[in-house]
Parts: C-alpha cells; structure tokens; sequence
C-alpha cells in the first residue's frame, strides 16, 4: 500500500499545533527538501523523515504515519482496523471493524472506554459505566461512583438507585444479584437466586433462607452460628473460632469434624480421617483419594493421592493435579507452570518481577528438524523425537521482550519494556511506544527495525526490497529484484537514482542530472553501485 507526501499536509497541521513555532519550522524545511528529493515510485520504504515524520507501510501491511517520535501516530489496516494516538499518552483510539470492537484511552489507567456489537463501557477515575445495548434506550446499563452512588436499570427494565451509606438498592454487585441497605451497615439485605441474607450491624446478626427451606444459617458473630444444607451438612460454632463442629450427611462424604482451636481437631468421614494439633500447623489426615500431613503449616506440606503436593516453604514446592503441574523455588520469586491440553504443552517460568518465558510446543516426530525446541531449521540430520515450539513470549522486565509465533510466522522484540507484566492493549496504545527504543518486527519475509523513533530505519519487504537510513545523514534503497536503487546523503546534498533505462546524480539538493545509462552486452547487467 503506497502513501504518497500529498496526504502530508493535513498531519503536517495537527503536529506543528503540538510543537507550535519548531515544529512548524521543522516541517516546512522537511516538506521542501523532501519534495525536491522524494520522486513517487515504489521504493522498499516510503516518505521518510526519520523521527520527525514518516509515512510507510510496516512489516505487517499497515500504513502508518508518525510525527514527533512515539507522541503521534495513525495506522490503517486490513478490514478498517485503525489506531489513533493524537497525542499519546493523552488519547488513544483503536478500531476493529469486522469484529464490532473499538476502545479508546484518556491518560490510561485515569479513564478509558470500549464497545463490542452493542455493547458499550467506559470509566473515568472511580466512575463506571456499562449499557448493555447503547442501540436500545430501554435496555439495562448500570452507572457507578464508587464507592458513593449507584444507579442503573436491570435485564427486566427494573430500575435501581443507592446512595452509601444512607440506603438504596443495587443490582449485579459484589457477586450479589440484589443488595438492599439502609444506614450500612445498620441493615442490608442481599440475594443470590434464590438464597436471601439479612444482616443487622454486619457482621455481628445475621439469616440467610431459602423459600423451599433448603438452606439455613443464622449467626450472632462471634458467640454463636449455626449453618444447615439438607441432606448435605450441618454446622455450628461457639465464639469462634474457638469451638467448630460439623456433620456430614452427603452420600460421598458422611460423619462429624470438629476443632477446638487453638488446641486440637479431628476429622471422622467414611472418606478420610485423622487428627489435627494446634491447628492449622499440624494436620495428619489419611483417605481414600487424599493423604495431607502438614508438620507444621505452611513450613511442610505433604499429600500424595488424586493430588500430588510437596512443599518446603519457602525454599521449595511442588503440586500436580492431573496434567497441570506447578513448581516453585524461594516462593515467590521462582515459578515454574507446565500444562497439558490437546496436544499442546505450555511451560511457564517466572522469575519475579524481572523475567516470564512462555512456551507452547507440539510433539514432533522423529527426523524433523524445523523449529524442534525453538531451534532453527536446517543441518540435514535426523533428530530423535521432540517437541516443537509453535508460540514463545519471553520478557525480561525492564530490558527487552520477545514474541515468537511459528503460525503466523512472526516474531517481534523490543528494547525497553518497562509494563512488568504482559502487553495488556492501553499500555500498547498509550504508553509502550514511549519507552520502545528499539523495535523489530518481522512478519514472513517482511521484516521493520526502529530504533530511536526512526533515526535509524531498516526494513525488508517481499522479493528482496530493501532500504535502511540513518537520519538525516544517509539513506539507500532497492525495489524488489533490485530493478531500480538509490541513495542519498543530507537529504538531497548528494544522490543517486538507477532505474532499469536511467542513471541519475543530485548534488547540493538541485535538480536531477540524467546520465547516459550503459548498454549492457548480451546476457550481462550493467554495473552499478
């Protein structure tokens, strides 16, 4: 996708508002030396003044124009994905057409906004709101000031208020599907589904009740409670936690466990049994899925059965349930995560904060010898069966990060990445281009490397097509299958063009001077530099 300088001036406009006399000034000797020395053609790269202002077609096929380093961008892809960041870190907006999504930052994480189809959110501070259908004005949307005043509209066109902590009704909150108050925390009332709490100077009284009276629990914290689930358990306390008692009735799980803390405990199921002293530090429970032995808790953990658990904390634990495994060494500061699914295997290592390797590989089968774990292809020797990597995403926090993925083929690594944790899209939007000094981006055989916001430029494009320029001292250039080349030096102080029929020289940023071109003989090509 060719851009061409006449689209310039418009941007040229927003910038030199940014940068007031400077820019202005800037630009209008960009726009005058750039006009003399630029012809239209289809050149590896396009209208390019290094970290001032640019126009070109990235290594992904997006068009982008950029002005005043990472302050001002606006990119246009496939299917009418757009980016705007006019200037980040102030706005940011990006686009996504085909699928119904758009987002847009102020200043992320102060306020920021999404739609997807119909739906539509924004916040801005410690307000949020949410409309369910912005094309429907009876549809359900739900409007907070936290912690202060909530108000909104229902599924069923119910329509709800609160102020806190005078009283009011608040829907889809805290988990809650309804939560009634007055003078919190003198009265609340809440429900899930069928389930109904009432408390009373939380969280000293409180009920909760079902209408079929399957559920029962009332407390007075902390002398007393009382909880009951028909044909599943009932359980009670005394000025807790000092005295817990419960029974169970559920086919899979029948008998009593109680603690008298912070003394002893012990556990009597058909399933598992065993004692605790002073608790929760020692616990020795046999069963027939699970045997737990902590001696004492959280020091050693030990259980063996359905689940696979053996910790030495801090220094040293490991735990597995099923296929997902988990590892750590000097809790938290080395964790290891290896899981299973369909074929693919994904191992996890994490070195907190500074470093996260994530990988997902395949089996390979034997001989193979492309991408098996993560190395290149070629050599012309067997290998024994493996794994190959398909997607790699390492960061090492704050100096670089990596991103590789064998699907697409792409690969992108950047210097410096100061988020801690993943690529979260605000941070991409708003706040990542100002701290990316180097950014390289290769997508099949297309392949971009900015470093410093463009005052040095490199890029490949299909066919060999290549150009790299150090701004504003040199610049050199080929199309694809080397058709035509140039170069020049200062912008025009010194240049040269080569075409298939022509040969050109510029000199102190005047017109062009045509030399003869030479005659190649006979299936040979004439030289050029």
């Amino acid at each position: 996708m060719e851009k061409k300088p006449g689209r310039f001036p418009r941007y040229g406009k927003l910038f030199s508002t940014l940068w007031k006399t400077a820019g202005l000034a800037v630009l209008g000797l960009a726009a005058a030396a750039g006009g003399a020395e630029e012809p239209a053609g289809p050149w590896a790269a396009g209208w390019d003044w290094g970290p001032v202002a640019s126009w070109m077609e990235d290594a992904d096929g997006d068009g982008r124009f950029r002005a005043a380093g990472p302050f001002w961008e606006r990119a246009e892809g496939d299917g009418g994905l757009t980016l705007r960041a006019t200037p980040r870190p102030l706005w940011a907006r990006a686009a996504d057409p085909v699928n119904g999504r758009t987002a847009w930052d102020v200043v992320w994480p102060l306020a920021a906004g999404k739609t997807f189809h119909e739906q539509k959110s924004w916040r801005a501070g410690l307000a949020w709101f949410y409309d369910r259908d912005r094309t429907d004005p009876e549809s359900g949307y739900r409007f907070w000031l936290l912690p202060l005043w909530f108000h909104g509209r229902d599924e069923q066109g119910d329509g709800y208020a609160a102020l806190w902590p005078l009283g009011g009704e608040i829907r889809n909150f805290l988990l809650k599907d309804r939560i009634r108050f007055a003078l919190w925390p003198l009265w609340t009332q809440s429900s899930i589904k069928d389930v109904r709490t009432t408390d009373v100077l939380w969280p000293i009284w409180s009920r909760t009740t079902t209408p079929d009276g399957r559920l029962e629990k009332f407390r007075v914290f902390p002398l007393w409670a009382r909880s009951r689930d028909r044909g599943r358990y009932e359980k009670h306390s005394v000025l807790w936690p000092v005295w817990t008692h419960a029974r169970w009735e559920h086919p899979k799980a029948t008998g009593t466990a109680w603690v008298l803390f912070p003394l002893c405990g012990r556990v009597n199921l058909n399933t598992q049994k065993g004692w605790m002293v002073l608790p929760p530090l020692f616990q020795f429970i046999r069963g027939e899925q699970l045997n737990r032995t902590f001696c004492p808790w959280p020091f050693y953990q030990r259980e063996t059965g359905a689940r696979e658990k053996l910790y030495v904390w801090p220094l040293y634990g490991r735990r597995k349930d099923g296929v997902l495994e988990r590892r750590f060494w000097l809790w938290p500061l080395i964790v290891h995560e290896r899981n299973e699914w369909g074929g693919m295997r994904r191992n996890r290592w994490t070195v907190v904060p500074f470093y996260n390797n994530v990988a997902n590989s395949v089996e390979a089968p034997a001989g193979e010898n492309a991408g098996l774990c993560g190395e290149p292809a070629g050599g012309g020797r067997d290998k024994p069966a493996g794994r190959r990597v398909l997607q790699s995403r390492v960061k090492l926090w704050p100096l670089y990060s990596r991103i590789y993925d064998l699907d697409e083929p792409a690969y992108r690594l950047r210097l410096l990445d100061l988020w801690p944790a993943g690529h979260p899209p605000p941070v991409e939007r708003s706040w990542a281009p100002l701290w990316t000094l180097l950014d390289y981006r290769a997508h099949g055989e297309r392949s971009d490397l900015d470093v410093l916001w463009g005052l040095y430029r490199q890029t490949r494009r299909d066919g060999g097509a290549r150009a790299f320029s150090l701004f504003p001292l040199w610049r050199h250039e080929r199309t694809a299958g080397d058709a035509e080349r140039r170069w020049s030096v200062l912008k025009g102080l010194l240049a040269w063009d080569r075409t298939a029929t022509t040969r050109q020289v510029r000199f102190l940023w005047l017109g062009r001077v045509r030399l003869a071109a030479p005659v190649p003989a006979d299936g040979e090509r004439a030289e050029t530099p």
